[in-house]
């Protein structure tokens, strides 16, 4: 009798464990992109980067030298593995600020993603691609979407002409191509946020980057949104909880909630200087005026 009554609550338990996960997700969805940062490190250091001001240990350290480590294999595989089998069916790139074709394990992962059936996106700043025409070669196709940083051109002609070359390369693969200089987003922490006027009614703009993306420091620290390199806002470590843990926490979906509200980035410290959202800077236009 004991021993069915045990099997009764634990089922009870489970039914009600199953219910409560149903109604999560219809309250507040998965994710839509997945971002995993699967090493620390960049070949650039871009004045519109958040990166660039970093001394915290996290991009550089107190001399400005930057850190280089790597996600453990086996942890990239399994944050992969976990999404897909919460029927995450979404976005997922490799990066968060670092260059992530640096990382020679960029195409095993890759075909990884895609036996999963998830969608791969990337960004990069290309200087890898040119001297590997190999590796453009084994990524065309497999990479659904690349967005390509154009960083160096200083008009049009030369605009075109590194457009034109970067087309050459993928056949398969949808080109999208990301112009700072000329349409630069102020971002805590890069050169580009102290030298630029910011306007103030971006601070009551609603965010809902909580809402919508899971980032994945490459130690596992759980970024809120894409200001949030940091992990200011204590979220959890990835290595140490399930991504179902992680997302549906009360926490994460309260401050959610909260910031898709307008005026709700004045309720935290690091979204009240946030001007993510406002009119983008022509860089090449303010620096020909000044």
């Amino acid at each position: 009798m004991k021993n069915t009554l045990r099997k009764i609550l634990i089922r009870l338990g489970v039914y009600k464990l199953i219910a409560l996960i149903l109604k999560k997700n219809r309250d507040f969805p998965i994710w839509e992109n997945l971002e995993i940062d699967i090493q620390s490190s960049c070949n650039r250091d871009c004045e519109f980067c958040p990166r660039f001001s970093d001394r915290t240990g996290v991009r550089k350290d107190k001399q400005g030298n930057q850190i280089i480590t790597k996600m453990p294999t086996e942890k990239v595989y399994n944050l992969i593995a976990q999404a897909s089998k919460l029927g995450f069916k979404g976005k997922i790139k490799l990066h968060r600020l670092s260059e992530s074709l640096l990382d020679k394990r960029y195409v095993e992962f890759a075909k990884y993603i895609k036996s999963k059936g998830l969608r791969l996106l990337e960004n990069s700043n290309g200087d890898v691609l040119k001297k590997n025409e190999v590796l453009c070669t084994q990524l065309d196709g497999l990479i659904e979407h690349l967005t390509i940083g154009l960083y160096d051109y200083k008009n049009e002609d030369e605009k075109q002409a590194e457009i034109a070359y970067w087309r050459s390369k993928f056949h398969k693969t949808q080109l999208i191509f990301s112009l700072p200089p000329e349409n630069c987003t102020i971002r805590q922490g890069s050169k580009v946020y102290t030298e630029v006027i910011k306007n103030p009614k971006a601070l009551d703009l609603p965010c809902t980057q909580p809402n919508r993306m899971m980032l994945i420091r490459y130690d596992g620290n759980v970024s809120l949104c894409c200001e949030d390199d940091g992990c200011h806002f204590d979220l959890g470590n990835a290595f140490e909880q399930t991504l179902q843990e992680l997302w549906w926490s009360h926490k994460h979906i309260k401050i959610a909630k909260t910031l898709a509200k307008p005026g709700g980035r004045h309720k935290f410290a690091r979204c009240s200087r946030c001007y993510n959202g406002q009119e983008r800077i022509n860089l090449l236009k303010t620096r020909r005026e000044n």
